[in-house]
């Protein structure tokens, strides 16, 4: 099997754990989710991940090479929506901007559950966080920004969700977006 072949085989197993499989072909009732640790967590924390979103071009949501899991860089897309277009503060408040990259951990997440076939205790720890925020030109305080997808991080995996991090300005990202994050994750080995 080719690596491109074995990415889309991991995506499409993944989209199937998420229920995205169901979705797409009309039927009404998705795959249960993982019954461990952290789904218990979520439910606490009164989160419901979304689906992973599509990616937008010619990439994969995730893949996994030796129990390290890259989740592409995602953009606050919610229900198909992208939250809060423009720049950092001139456009978006630190607000609406703090909102938007919660809801890229949000999708991080998702996309995490997929590579690692819908069980998230497989997680031993958040690696690293690479958080871009479409900045005006002197606006300095992406960190703050990024804290939204990093304290998500933390709340659900406890220790484990501590990390490396680049929190970094630039002048636009995909579609206009005012943040995008990715990460990396080691995994327990299946």
């Amino acid at each position: 099997m080719t690596n491109f072949q074995e990415q889309r085989r991991r995506l499409l197993t993944g989209a199937l754990s998420l229920g995205v499989g169901a979705s797409l072909i009309g039927c009404s009732s998705a795959l249960s989710p993982s019954a461990g640790r952290i789904e218990a967590r979520l439910r606490t924390l009164g989160i419901e991940l979304p689906p992973t979103p599509a990616p937008l071009a010619n990439y994969v949501a995730y893949t996994v090479e030796n129990n390290v899991a890259y989740i592409a860089g995602q953009i606050p897309m919610n229900a198909g929506t992208l939250m809060h277009p423009g720049k950092v503060p001139t456009q978006v408040s630190i607000e609406e901007a703090r909102a938007a990259a919660y809801q890229c951990g949000l999708n991080l997440l998702a996309a995490l559950k997929g590579a690692c076939n819908g069980d998230l205790d497989r997680v031993s720890r958040c690696v690293r966080l690479q958080g871009f925020v479409a900045s005006a030109d002197d606006f300095t305080a992406q960190p703050t920004i990024i804290n939204a997808a990093s304290d998500l991080l933390v709340e659900v995996f406890g220790e484990a969700g501590k990390h490396t991090r680049l929190a970094i300005g630039t002048n636009v990202l995909p579609l206009d977006s005012c943040v995008e994050i990715s990460a990396t994750f080691s995994l327990t080995p299946e």
